[in-house]
């Protein structure tokens, strides 16, 4: 199965998180050893909100709701495009007024489909 790409623009101003796990070594003299923990021991998260007309906001939310689970392919701010996955309980719908929605969530990055 392919795996899709999430391709709407994002809106307002998006913040990452760049989280590193890393492994310590302290040594009685003061000295201290830092790593990198695994092949991938950097991960980025970057919550989202959209908001707009309620038929423009139903296709992104049916999108993130598919992709808790998955991966898909989206492209960062100023980043190089990736594999992302939707963190599973950030996922928030909320009626605004008339018709108009807003839609929030957090991508996740992954490193396999």
């Amino acid at each position: 199965m392919a795996i899709e790409t999430f391709l709407w623009r994002t809106q307002g101003v998006p913040e990452g998180s760049f989280n590193q796990r890393v492994r310590t070594a302290q040594f009685g003299d003061g000295y201290k050893q830092v790593a990198g923990d695994g092949i991938n021991h950097e991960t980025q998260s970057w919550p989202l909100t959209f908001q707009g007309l309620e038929k423009e906001m139903m296709p992104i939310l049916a999108f993130i709701r598919r992709h808790t689970t998955k991966s898909c392919q989206w492209t960062p701010p100023y980043g190089v495009v990736g594999l992302w996955r939707v963190s599973a309980d950030s996922v928030k719908a909320v009626p605004v007024g008339g018709n108009v929605m807003s839609v929030s969530f957090t991508f996740e990055q992954s490193f396999k489909p």
